[in-house]
């Protein structure tokens, strides 16, 4: 009976160019993200009530997400998804509960599907472009 051998090579090269890929993806997809979410933040900033403007001022965009509010505007959470709050003079505000909120979960909520696609464009993207390593034998 004949010995067949078989040998597999380049899976060191494999390996590490997998992880390097990896990374690749990663760094592209956070820059996509990154615009997404200050595209998002911009239409928040546009949709919230404006009295000082401090509220749409606070409106940040990092790390591909969005986010409202700061030390200087406690009551973003309040204008969001409203409930009651302590006024001025003792007295207490009041503004309808809504848990899915107004302005910026619904607006960060319909980014959903543009996310989607921004991760598959640039996982392809890179997948296509990236230079393999030959194997060594």
């Amino acid at each position: 009976m004949a010995k067949t051998r078989i040998e597999v090579h380049g899976t060191k090269e494999l390996a590490a160019a997998s992880v390097g890929l990896a990374e690749k993806i990663g760094k592209s997809a956070q820059r996509r993200f990154d615009r997404v979410a200050e595209d998002q933040a911009q239409i928040v900033r546009g949709r919230v009530p404006r009295v000082s403007g401090m509220l749409a001022g606070s409106v940040t965009a990092e790390g591909g997400a969005v986010g409202m509010g700061s030390g200087d505007v406690p009551y973003a959470g309040w204008i969001e998804f409203g409930g009651e709050r302590e006024g001025n003079r003792n007295s207490v505000a009041e503004r309808p509960y809504l848990p899915e909120g107004r302005y910026l979960f619904p607006t960060a909520f319909a980014a959903e599907p543009e996310l989607d696609s921004e991760a598959a464009k640039v996982a392809n993207e890179e997948i296509r472009g990236y230079p393999w390593p030959s194997p060594s034998l």
